[in-house]
């Protein structure tokens, strides 16, 4: 006799979408999990860091490169995530353009300022802690389907 196991619910427990913490690792360069959201912000970080040394002629190139990686971001996550409900409110921005700003400061925080004055680099990283706690926060909404993403 077989017996069927019986079909389980997602619920609002662990998401595939990787927490702060492991996001805020990806953009330093820090060693990470395989994931596609974090092998892309990784890039968005590093093109950032770049961007800040290259000519305004030749920006174009990386800023075409940025938004393929905030577009698979956004493809990965609306395949990945719940469907939403339908009071969901949606957010202002995508995931993609979130870990964008995200890679923008941290590249700012880490990388330029690096050798400003403690008052400086403290504005920056507040600012930083405030994006990812943003992050955390959309992540945890879009998993509860209490959030919806702009297409």
């Amino acid at each position: 006799m077989k017996v069927s196991q019986p079909v389980r619910q997602r619920t609002a427990g662990p998401t595939l979408l990787p927490c702060r913490s492991a996001l805020l690792a990806s953009l330093r360069g820090l060693p990470y999990d395989d994931h596609p959201v974090l092998d892309a912000a990784g890039e968005l970080a590093v093109l950032h860091q770049v961007r800040e040394r290259t000519p305004a002629a030749e920006l174009a190139t990386i800023d075409r490169r940025r938004a393929q990686l905030m577009r698979a971001i956004d493809r990965w996550v609306i395949l990945a995530a719940p469907v939403p409900l339908a009071t969901a409110d949606e957010h202002c921005e995508t995931l993609g353009g979130l870990v964008d700003r995200l890679a923008r400061a941290s590249s700012l925080a880490f990388v330029e300022l690096a050798g400003a004055p403690d008052s400086v680099f403290y504005d920056e990283w507040v600012r930083l802690e405030d994006l990812a706690d943003s992050y955390q926060r959309l992540v945890d909404d879009l998993w509860a389907g209490v959030r919806s993403l702009p297409y």
